[in-house]
């Protein structure tokens, strides 16, 4: 078996879905699997019987994970998540950027999440667990990861479900499960900006990067809104910085009509044209193999950090420092192997992410290129055994039915998950992404390199911000009109 850690992947994530089904009594189930499992492994020889008890204690493994993770932590915070707010005093760590937030109803406000550690009762701070979505006012002092608070404000549980959710109007919203998937159990919200005070406390290593690559985005996102228009900076930070929030709903729907939205959402296409763009731009300032690798390793960790640590950045991240690591110590991994691993890995810090639609896109896309673009690949005549095409057209319909069944690969997987999550089915997304995932490709690669020449010259980089506009302008009068095409999306 090439790929044993794609197939415990599997296993594992079951565990987790099983303690969730059955939370009471998921630490019986653990220990029945892991017994049944483990005497199956004592008594039987054969190899298939050893293979299925291994797999049977993966899943009790992932049994017991999920409910772990599931517990509620014992803490005097909970008394007070109710639906109703109820005044607070509390002590903790913001524990990501503070950034700017513009709700549909409401001004801009600063959110982040804090990781609250003490809370006032009477004259006594008594101990606390648990994380918070931390809402401050737009006049609120800046705050970076890993500074400790002192607040006044108010707590609340999550709200019965509304509609006007983020995939569809008529959708109601459930705050509840989008904080569990986070791992928050409420929202903290301060309305007075001098209700907060810095605590002098020295800054960890981590946070110290972390501030650094923070104020290193900002400066990235001042000198591309410097150089181009408001819609051509939205679409250059959604490309390189993982933020999209400054890129208008019609063209978001567009995207989503079009089945091609996976683009602007910093994934697997992004980390790997950065990855690839920064081993080049190291081969030509002629650094050794070795260091070269070790230097990639390094810049795709800052990446992932730079746009947020999103779980399809975390997934890209992963399996590209692997290939790094695999390279370096000149043994070949199987992509299913990391495709696994990074699975496991992610499942084992945080099994919520188990539930999350992103986590089961991003899975599944990569799974669908590795398992079912071969197959497509050989219905489409790739697989049989040819003579190498003499014409170019020879080579140019080889190469259009390579991309094809790529396309027909990652479609045929996600469109499940799509349907299952949002509700829709986007057929034209075969052929659309057949020509916006180039596209969408070389506007990636202009603006990396927009970003690298305006870091030493502003001025030098007009030439490339203008390249660059006329691209989004052509970008999004091409997506406008694939959403439009009879058939392109069915929605219910």
């Amino acid at each position: 078996m090439r790929s044993p850690l794609a197939f415990a992947a599997i296993p594992f994530g079951v565990g987790v879905g099983l303690a969730w089904g059955l939370r009471p009594s998921a630490p019986v189930l653990c220990g029945l699997i892991g017994f049944s499992a483990l005497i199956l492994l004592w008594g039987h020889r054969r190899p298939m019987m050893g293979n299925l008890s291994l797999m049977g204690l993966i899943v009790a493994l992932g049994v017991l994970r999920g409910w772990v993770d599931a517990q509620p932590p014992p803490h005097p915070v909970a008394p007070l998540l109710t639906s109703a707010p109820q005044p607070i005093s509390g002590e903790g760590i913001v524990v990501s950027d503070v950034e700017w937030t513009r709700p549909s109803q409401g001004p801009a406000r600063r959110q982040g999440w804090f990781e609250i550690r003490q809370i006032r009762q009477g004259a006594a701070w008594i101990p606390a667990d648990g994380r918070l979505l931390l809402r401050l006012p737009p006049t609120a002092r800046p705050f970076a990861y890993g500074e400790h608070l002192r607040l006044h404000g108010t707590i609340r549980g999550p709200r019965p479900q509304r509609p006007g959710g983020s995939t569809s109007p008529a959708r109601p919203f459930d705050e509840g499960d989008w904080l569990w998937l986070r791992g928050a159990c409420g929202v903290l919200t301060v309305s007075d900006p001098e209700a907060v005070e810095r605590l002098d406390h020295p800054a960890s290593l981590w946070a110290q990067y972390r501030r650094s690559v923070a104020s290193f985005r900002e400066q990235l996102e001042e000198r591309g809104r410097s150089l181009l228009g408001s819609l051509e900076a939205a679409y250059l930070e959604a490309f390189l910085l993982g933020e999209g929030g400054g890129i208008p709903r019609e063209t978001w729907e567009a995207f989503k009509k079009s089945g091609t939205v996976h683009v602007l959402v910093v994934s697997g296409l992004h980390v790997g044209l950065i990855g690839f763009l920064s081993l080049l731009l190291l081969s030509l300032v002629r650094i050794p193999r070795n260091p070269r690798y070790l230097l990639l390793i390094g810049i795709l960790i800052s990446y992932c950090v730079l746009t947020g640590a999103k779980l399809p950045i975390l997934r890209s991240a992963i399996m590209g420092i692997l290939l790094c690591l695999s390279k370096l110590s000149g043994d070949e991994l199987p992509a299913l192997n990391s495709l696994g691993l990074a699975a496991l890995l992610i499942l084992a810090v945080s099994p919520r992410a188990l539930a999350d639609a992103s986590f089961q896109l991003s899975f599944a896309s990569v799974a669908g290129l590795l398992v079912f673009s071969p197959w497509f690949g050989r219905w489409l005549g790739l697989g049989r055994e040819e003579e190498r095409p003499d014409s170019w057209g020879g080579v140019l319909r080889r190469k259009a039915a390579q991309a094809l069944a790529v396309s027909c690969g990652a479609w045929s997987a996600v469109s499940p998950f799509v349907a299952w999550h949002f509700h829709r089915v986007t057929p034209i997304a075969v052929f659309a992404n057949l020509i916006i995932v180039p596209w969408s490709s070389l506007l990636i690669a202009v603006g990396f390199l927009l970003y690298l020449v305006s870091l030493v010259n502003p001025w030098a980089a007009l030439p490339i911000a203008a390249s660059f506009g006329w691209m989004v302008n052509g970008l999004n009068r091409l997506v406008g009109l694939l959403a439009a095409l009879p058939g392109a999306s069915w929605g219910w």
